[in-house]
């Protein structure tokens, strides 16, 4: 008896010095955590707050056995662009937006038990159960196989990460007044003590001074009543100039007991991530949308979300999606879906405006409301809605090739096609009366950031309906002529301004007209001149237009001057597709303009005999636009007789190419492919992504040239894919799927970047010397690279 009791005393002192500190609970003894961070990176903001309930269950050998749940959860991740941004609170859940897959962590743990082992000083020793609610909830969820992935392995890092933050390691000694010890990543000093609390001053492991802090430490029960500390982290970029600093602040505070909380809405939970299509493969055939099961999923779950605007949105989503080229039932669902529940979408809040303008200008004027302090909104007017006050004309529709091409594809007979037409002037007649109160309503409607985007617009088309009035027109002139900078830049004012002056030319007050143009002028390259403005190209496209109305008023009487006046129009044609915007397609409809007025500079500097100015100007056209190059070259040799063209080609244009920055790219196969592999060669860079609609859409059509490469058809020319923003594993499924043999690599974090890729898809071609080209989105790029190969084959 006394060799056990000396035993166990010997076993006693052995422990009491190995774990001098301990966590020691009470079986059934509970708690709960409060987490906050609050973190600051670059470009986002991330607050969250979780709440952790525990519950003693026992010891495990000198071990703590918990059970552990996450019974609260708010987070709000705040982007720069709101697209990507994320919220989600427990508390009322169908507030909840998620646009990012680590979301689904703490939406798959809530309320869901799991158990914990924590050594007695602290450690964590184990997780169980985790695994397990995960993968119920991807099956649940019906998650795609990545993102399943990505759940499973962001949900177990996560809770250990929470759990190793709640337990921070103790020290092998009694911890008291005075004691300084180390954890995992802090350390502590307890500088005063209250009873059996220490107050603790924290600091950076290895003393570093980016981390700081203070806590509260309980002696009796080994646990952190309350902990605090804040890491700065500053990161410098590769030049090692800028600055920029990650600012991480964490929180957690106990409580004893068990507090109430709302039990999961999993139903609608359920919906949210099932009806993402980002997320999920409910409604996936392999690599095809399936409309019958997502109608069929509708169906059953319409009574359930009746008057709900998260599953209305995610509902339009489906339909829409599944209608495919059956716009009707997209369109009806849209009717049915009131506004409001579309707030902040803009795709279908775009839709449903223009669907409302079929029906009654009170409704897009209601949807108007939700969308006009979105940029879309400004699409949507300066590119839409502001056509309807355009002249339209049968005559003009019937000679049009792709109407001709349309009416011969479906093998339509005249009596169909004069049905066609009535049924389209029916409409167009409804469209423009609803047009016109529509604009009446917005022009009345007291927002300063309304009236701004309205407002130029509202004066061209009053104008045009009081033409013969001369004390409208004499308004609008002073109108026009005071404009501040907000209507000019919001509401697209350049291009109403010069409808406005072409409609004076042809009233009794055009003498007028000069100073409207002249006024114009001068604002828009105050415009183009600021380099922070983000419609200066745009508003650039419409100077070159204003300066080549003034060549046109001057050219009678004055050729000299005439001529200035055409070279400034040619300088602000836009030098390439940095300088071509989106917009200025519909500036050019209204405006019956032109995308540059190089060609025509060149030819009257030809006429005037300025051969060298005329050459610089030929280099900077072909330069801009590309894909003239055939008729650039016959123009050069009408010019030049006997002269070369390629000679001029590699000389001027050539040479002015900017160096392709080198890259090393894994590609999909494993194999590392660099720029240096491609260097005596043309080569096409083709920048895209699995998830892009008009990336795959020319898929076929790039298997096809790469065909053509590989069977030798055209020496000297490379092709490269670089899949953007996607996954080694989605790229190789397509590609093996869709049967498409193309070379293609990952980008990389820099590579977009380098070459300045703004818009999906983008291709770049790299001449045999490595300098690079951009193509414009649409252009016949194939067709270009084949005629610059001609023009400087490799083999020279």
């Amino acid at each position: 008896m006394k060799k056990l009791t000396l035993l166990l005393l010997l076993l006693f002192v052995c422990f009491s010095h190995i774990y001098g500190q301990s966590i020691i609970l009470e079986k059934n003894k509970e708690f709960e955590m409060d987490i906050h961070n609050l973190n600051h990176f670059t470009d986002y903001t991330e607050n969250s707050n979780y709440i952790y309930a525990f519950k003693v269950l026992g010891k495990d050998g000198v071990n703590t056995l918990l059970d552990c749940r996450m019974v609260r959860a708010v987070i709000s991740n705040v982007n720069k662009n709101p697209i990507n941004s994320n919220a989600l609170n427990s508390d009322s859940v169908r507030t909840a937006r998620l646009n990012s897959s680590w979301t689904l962590t703490p939406l798959a743990l809530l309320q869901q038990s799991f158990t914990i082992t924590v050594a007695p000083n602290g450690d964590l020793v184990k997780i169980n159960g985790v695994d397990e609610i995960l993968q119920k909830a991807a099956n649940r969820w019906v998650l795609n196989d990545n993102i399943a992935a990505e759940l499973k392995n962001n949900g177990v890092e996560f809770t250990k990460a929470a759990i190793e933050k709640i337990f921070p390691q103790l020290p092998k000694q009694t911890i008291g007044y005075r004691s300084e010890w180390t954890g995992r990543y802090l350390s502590f000093n307890a500088t005063a003590i209250d009873g059996s609390l220490l107050y603790l001053v924290i600091v950076g492991k290895d003393k570093d001074p980016d981390i700081g802090g203070s806590g509260i430490f309980n002696q009796v029960t080994g646990l952190f009543e309350q902990l605090q500390y804040k890491t700065l982290i500053k990161l410098i970029d590769i030049n090692g100039k800028n600055e920029s600093y990650i600012d991480l602040n964490y929180k957690q505070k106990l409580r004893y007991g068990s507090g109430h909380y709302l039990a999961a809405d999993t139903a609608w939970i359920n919906m949210l991530v099932k009806t993402n299509q980002y997320f999920g493969k409910a409604f996936m055939d392999k690599m095809d949308f399936d409309s019958t099961r997502a109608f069929t999923y509708l169906r059953a779950h319409d009574a359930a979300f009746a008057n709900d605007p998260y599953y209305a949105t995610a509902k339009l989503d489906l339909v829409q999606r599944g209608a495919g080229n059956n716009y009707e039932v997209y369109g009806k669902q849209l009717r049915n879906t009131p506004a409001k529940f579309l707030k902040g979408n803009e795709v279908h809040l775009f839709n449903k405006f223009t669907e409302s303008m079929n029906t009654s200008a009170d409704s897009a004027y209601e949807v108007s409301k939700y969308m006009y302090q979105m940029d879309t909104f400004n699409g949507l007017v300066q590119e839409s809605y502001s056509q309807n006050f355009l002249s339209f004309k049968v005559a003009d529709l019937l000679q049009d090739d792709d109407f001709k091409k349309y009416v011969a594809d479906k093998k339509l007979s005249d009596a169909d096609v004069e049905k066609m037409v009535a049924e389209m002037n029916e409409k167009r007649k409804v469209v423009e009366t609803n047009g016109a109160k529509l604009l009446s309503l917005l022009h009345q409607d007291k927002d300063p950031m309304m009236q701004q985007k309205i407002n130029p617009l509202y004066l061209w088309v009053n104008a045009k309906n009081h033409e013969n009035d001369n004390a409208v027109l004499s308004k609008t002139t002073d109108a026009f002529m005071k404009m501040r900078d907000s209507e000019m830049k919001n509401g697209n004012g350049g291009r109403y301004a010069l409808l406005f002056y072409k409609l004076l030319l042809t009233t009794p007050q055009k003498n007028k007209a000069s100073a409207v143009l002249q006024k114009t002028i001068e604002n828009l390259e105050r415009f183009t001149a600021d380099t922070l403005y983000k419609n200066r190209y745009a508003d650039q496209n419409i100077l070159a237009y204003a300066w080549y109305l003034k060549y046109q008023a001057a050219k009678p009487a004055d050729s000299v001057k005439a001529l200035q006046y055409l070279s400034k129009a040619a300088r602000y044609s836009p030098a390439g597709n940095k300088e071509k915007a989106y917009t200025s397609f519909y500036d050019r409809v209204f405006l019956h303009s032109k995308e540059s007025y190089r060609q025509e500079f060149i030819e009257r500097l030809f006429s005037v005999g300025d051969n060298e100015q005329a050459l610089k100007v030929f280099a900077d056209h072909i330069n801009s636009a590309p894909t003239s190059i055939g008729e650039m070259q016959k123009n050069y040799e009408e010019h030049f007789p006997g002269k070369k063209f390629r000679d001029f080609f590699v000389a001027n244009i050539l040479t002015s190419w900017q160096a392709a920055p080198d890259f090393v790219l894994k590609g999909i196969d494993g194999k590392e492919r660099s720029l240096a592999e491609f260097k005596n060669h043309w080569l096409v860079i083709d920048f895209w992504g699995t998830w892009c609609p008009p990336c795959r859409g020319e898929m076929p059509d790039i298997n096809a040239f790469n065909k053509e490469l590989k069977d030798g058809k055209y020496t000297g020319i490379n092709f490269l894919s670089v899949a953007c923003r996607d996954r080694a594993d989605n790229v190789k499924a397509y590609l093996d799927n869709n049967k498409f043999d193309i070379p293609a690599a990952m980008a990389n974090e820099t590579i977009e970047k380098l070459y300045k890729i703004v818009g999906y898809p983008s291709k770049i071609l790299v001449s045999p010397e490595g300098k690079m080209l951009a193509l414009k989105f649409g252009d016949d790029w194939a067709s270009t690279i084949k005629k610059f190969n001609d023009l400087y084959p490799v083999n020279d």
